[in-house]
């Protein structure tokens, strides 16, 4: 896909919320742009009379292409309506496009799309009747699993995965539990922080996090543990559909038991959450809770021996924290003696310290992560908020323990510096960027995930980290020790990650099927489905410094243009909190 190749207006295709910081981008491809020496802007209400507005600086992005970049903030519009958008010169339009703001515009643009792709990737007829009989691989025991229910990983992918991965340190995303703890967390915050919002999503949020949640009942060992996937190798041939976890290049192996980095940690945390809700799926809220504990039990004894390496990374600390603080939550609200309730406290506790003993200050003054045993700083390309979300987490449930305090404050300082590193070259697509290590490098700061990296193949469009980030900074912007000048900087993180994924980038293609503009297709064969995001934009295919999405490259197209559930998941969490 190519940049526009005449002066676009970038915005925004869903519109604003009148609450949010709205911002366009005025684009002048290199050779153009001495139209912007004598345009103006103006905002022209669908009532009322037109506003003018400020033109900025144009900015270059290194490696992005030959094209400036001009912030207009329109912000001082605080009507709904439709309104036009326009850059003229004394003689001719330059560009010009619609834009609209409302109340909750986002949530009523996204949630009821969101809530229908996901049902959309409900595991269901043939591929479930096969799964009610799941195998093991290289198994001939003849011991089956009822592995009906969850989500169907990808366009082109119909496995199921708490996680894949899963032989790296620090690269396991979370994937079905994650989705499954967004959806009903989503719900709750849409209610709470959108009161006005009148809708029928907030049932169809938790009826959907709770299919997921059956789903991890049923996907639950006798000893404990929860399995890691169900994969097929990617033949789509349902007697090759086996539990397992895979290494690169489809191999499959007998290591199915999910640590807390695995999808565990987060099975654990959507379990407790969902048998804290007024009603419930297949399955009774004490089922859902009894899973929980018994599942946080067991890797409380065993993490370790599921681990490739045997050593624990940060990804063990935030997705045990998560478990923890969840399960803390949901055993108070079943009544659970204290001595039941304070072990689980003390285990979160540790894995808090544990997140606080990791924060490093660089020579830069920014703090970031230590990742795993090789000193690696924490960089992820799916979910490098869940840190900071797990601390904040912790602090709400817990928000007398004595590490309550030094969990905000991490949360705090993690986000500043995630606010700083925007700003430390020309951005101003205020793009996110992590301090990363790849394979073959020293600790630099990129806007995206570096190729050469442990996976061995691993790399796509980065959707869901910006979904992550969004969450993440939103709900430190609540937190009373962020001050004024951060709290309005995590809210700008927060629109300017939300309005890329929604066709605020250097392609003008809205990420999210069916809504927008320039929407992207992955394949003839495997379509992508509506209201599902697809991967995104990355780093360029050969240059790291330049940017790319679905250039020409014949069989990676999967790499910008798939749909993966994560994407999704992550997006509506970000959008139900969003202001």
């Amino acid at each position: 896909m190519r940049m526009p190749d005449r002066p676009t207006l970038l915005v925004n295709h869903l519109g604003y919320n009148l609450a949010s910081d709205k911002v366009a981008l005025l684009a002048v491809p290199v050779g153009q742009t001495a139209v912007t020496r004598r345009a103006e802007a103006t905002l022209v209400p669908e009532t009322g009379g037109p506003i003018a507005l400020t033109i900025g600086e144009g900015e270059v992005v290194a490696g992005w292409g030959e094209t400036a970049y001009h912030r207009i903030d329109f912000s001082v519009a605080r009507t709904s309506g439709r309104h036009e958008l326009m850059v003229c010169t004394p003689e001719a339009v330059v560009c010009s496009v619609q834009v609209v703001i409302g109340d909750d515009r986002l949530q009523s643009m996204t949630i009821a799309d969101i809530t229908a792709y996901f049902r959309s990737a409900r595991s269901s007829g043939e591929i479930d009747r096969k799964d009610a009989h799941a195998r093991f691989y290289d198994d001939e025991s003849g011991r089956e699993v009822d592995a009906r229910g969850g989500w169907l990983d990808a366009s082109g992918d119909y496995s199921k995965f708490l996680s894949h991965l899963t032989y790296t340190r620090m690269m396991s995303p979370q994937q079905i539990p994650l989705c499954a703890w967004a959806l009903l967390t989503a719900r709750d915050e849409l209610k709470r922080r959108h009161p006005g919002f009148v809708t029928s999503q907030h049932a169809r949020l938790r009826d959907e996090g709770l299919f997921g949640a059956d789903f991890l009942v049923r996907f639950q060992s006798p000893e404990g543990y929860f399995y890691t996937a169900i994969f097929d190798a990617l033949t789509k041939d349902l007697d090759q559909r086996v539990i397992t976890a895979p290494l690169q290049d489809s191999v499959r192996t007998t290591r199915w038991q999910a640590a807390y980095r695995h999808g565990g940690g987060m099975a654990i945390a959507a379990l407790a959450y969902a048998s804290t809700l007024e009603t419930h799926g297949d399955f009774g809220s004490r089922t859902y809770l009894d899973a929980a504990l018994r599942g946080f039990e067991h890797l409380e004894a065993h993490n370790t021996e599921y681990l490739f390496d045997g050593q624990e990374s940060v990804i063990d600390d935030y997705c045990a924290l998560m478990a923890a603080s969840e399960l803390v939550g949901a055993l108070r609200q079943a009544g659970e003696s204290p001595n039941a309730i304070g072990r689980v406290q003390r285990a979160a506790r540790r894995r808090a310290e544990s997140m606080i003993g990791r924060m490093r200050v660089g020579e830069d003054g920014r703090s970031f992560l230590v990742g795993d045993a090789a000193g690696r700083p924490f960089f992820h390309a799916a979910e490098s908020g869940l840190p900071v979300i797990a601390l904040v987490r912790f602090a709400v449930v817990l928000p007398d323990d004595p590490a309550a305090a030094s969990a905000r404050a991490a949360a705090v300082e993690l986000m500043r510096s995630s606010g700083e590193r925007i700003e430390t070259v020309s951005n101003p697509f205020g793009y996110p960027r992590q301090l990363v290590q790849s394979a073959d490098d020293g600790p630099h700061e990129a806007f995206f995930y570096p190729h050469e990296n442990e996976t061995g193949y691993w790399w796509q469009g980065e959707n869901a980290n910006l979904g992550s980030l969004a969450y993440a900074a939103t709900i430190v912007a609540d937190l009373d020790e962020c001050d004024s000048g951060l709290r309005r900087r995590l809210h700008a993180l927060t629109d300017d990650t939300v309005a890329w994924v929604l066709g605020r980038n250097p392609f003008d293609s809205c990420m999210l099927q069916g809504r927008g503009r320039n929407n992207v297709e992955y394949s003839g064969r495997y379509q992508n489905s509506p209201g599902g995001i697809v991967n995104g934009i990355t780093s360029g295919f050969d240059d790291e410094s330049a940017i790319a999405f679905l250039p020409d490259r014949p069989g990676e197209e999967w790499r910008w243009a798939e749909q993966w559930i994560p994407h999704t998941g992550w997006f509506v969490l970000a959008v139900s909190a969003a202001r």
